[in-house]
């Protein structure tokens, strides 16, 4: 089996890859994403096993069919089998957004980094996402005075973070980010648009607790 560090492929291929593999589920967000994809059926599916043969992610078998390479399917595994996965959007003021799916399966985890119609998915480990956390919020400078409480929409940038065990229950939490400095919904207060200070240690802690399914 062919040895596949990460793959670079479109929510239809994601769909497909699932379907022919014996998925048990698929996350919303991705069919949400895919275009047109049932309406003209099976010539949509040869396109995509067209477009995954020219990436190198399925070959022609001695019938002449094209199958997906098992190591692509492997690595996909636990988006179709996994029971926990977590979620990761920062979203600058801007409108420019990062965003990363974490699928868990036992003792394995798949990453997703969603832009557009690429998906980049690579196998990870909980060592990886840590450092990959920790750079994505390792802004430290304060760049003015740290303020107690801010309105909602002075935020420069916003983190959601979401763990979601399949059939069962999900969270969600809201953090803002302002001149270096982390806030988050303040519980004393009646409007949920004033945001209060909060430790950046507290917000990492946490997203490191989501995101790992720890």
């Amino acid at each position: 089996m062919k040895r596949m560090k990460e793959l670079i492929l479109s929510p239809e291929e994601i769909y497909y890859i699932g379907k022919v593999s014996g998925g048990k589920y698929l996350d919303y967000d991705y069919i949400a994403a895919m275009q047109d994809i049932g309406k003209r059926g099976k010539i949509k599916a040869q396109e995509i096993l067209d477009g995954l043969e020219r990436k190198g992610y399925a070959e022609e078998d001695f019938l002449g069919n094209l199958e997906v390479e098992p190591a692509c399917t492997e690595m996909l595994q636990p988006v179709y089998q996994g029971m926990y996965e977590s979620e990761l959007i920062l979203r600058e003021e801007s409108g420019a957004s990062v965003h990363y799916k974490f699928h868990h399966m036992e003792n394995r985890i798949t990453s997703v980094e969603c832009r557009a119609q690429e998906y980049r998915v690579r196998a990870q480990d909980k060592k990886e996402i840590e450092k990959m956390l920790y750079s994505l919020l390792e802004e430290d400078v304060h760049t003015e005075e740290r303020e107690a409480y801010i309105a909602i929409d002075q935020a420069e940038r916003s983190i959601i973070l979401k763990g979601t065990h399949i059939g069962k229950d999900t969270c969600l939490y809201f953090y803002a980010e302002k001149g270096g400095s982390f806030y988050e919904i303040a519980p004393e207060q009646k409007e949920e648009t004033i945001l209060r200070l909060v430790e950046k240690n507290v917000v990492c802690e946490q997203a490191k607790k989501i995101l790992m399914g720890d």
